[in-house]
């Protein structure tokens, strides 16, 4: 073979490596409904960014990637226009669902990213084995988990929300009620007013809570390695440690418990 002819077949191997690389692309659907939706959403692999929008009205936009080799480029692409054909979307009343793609043999090396936009009061439910999750202006209760990456939760006044990851940070604000945050390793924020029960914790990283100055509450703090701050007046209970803070502020109320394996915990 001349090099003119394998230059040739190098240039033509590498147009079918881009060609296979490049087997995305995206569906979109709008729904309808009376009254508060249910909505539960899950890819395998991807982000899922979820906003506020009007009543009775449903968005959504879903982003299909390929991630394989030349070599099976034909069946990814069959794949890929297989879901862009067959979107995973379904409706049932006001309960709508999607994701995930339930055929084994759709859903290897393809990952999906999913826009939606949902009225506020929407009660959620949101899944990702790989991929952050970023949840805004939702008032209903909210649950959020990844398998690896991080949450974003910008709520408005939700009275349940539950976030969960392996691997990442977790932000939320705008809790009024219940909250349950747990991060295998990441940092936790979480900023809002107790209604309810809190119960945070990471294997490794720092929990910061910022609540009112008014907020009556009941504390349960400790981290294997770390210092605890709590820059409200607190009452207490039994012994000082600075590992580990039993206590009452403004009176108590709901109890937060917060833990962490190593890593300073603040609140404030």
């Amino acid at each position: 073979m001349t090099h003119r002819t394998l230059f040739a077949a190098l240039l033509m191997l590498s147009a079918a490596a881009t060609s296979a690389f490049a087997a995305d692309g995206s569906f979109e659907k709008n729904l309808s409904f009376n009254g508060t939706p249910t909505v539960y959403v899950s890819t395998g692999s991807g982000y899922i960014h979820i906003n506020p929008g009007t009543d009775n009205q449903f968005h959504v936009v879903g982003h299909v990637h390929s991630h394989t080799g030349w070599l099976a480029a034909q069946d990814t692409d069959e794949a890929v226009k297989h879901i862009l054909a067959n979107p995973p979307v379904n409706q049932s009343g006001t309960i709508i669902t999607i994701g995930p793609v339930n055929n084994s043999g759709l859903s290897n090396n393809i990952s999906i990213d999913y826009d939606i936009t949902t009225p506020r009061s929407t009660l959620l439910t949101s899944h990702t084995g790989s991929g952050g999750i970023e949840i805004a202006g939702i008032s209903g209760r909210v649950a959020a988990e990844s398998g690896s990456g991080s949450l974003r939760l910008s709520l408005a006044n939700s009275n349940e929300v539950y976030g969960q990851t392996g691997s990442g940070s977790i932000h939320i604000e705008g809790v009024t009620g219940t909250l349950h945050a747990r991060t295998g390793s990441g940092s936790i924020e979480a900023v809002g007013n107790v209604g309810s029960d809190w119960n945070l914790s990471t294997g490794s990283g720092t929990i910061r809570i910022n609540l009112p100055n008014s907020a009556r509450f009941s504390l349960d703090v400790s981290t294997g390695s770390g210092a605890v701050r709590v820059d409200q007046p607190i009452m207490m209970h039994g012994s000082l440690n600075h590992h580990h803070v039993v206590g009452t502020v403004n009176g108590g109320g709901p109890l937060i418990h917060v833990s962490t394996g190593s890593g300073s915990i603040t609140i404030d």
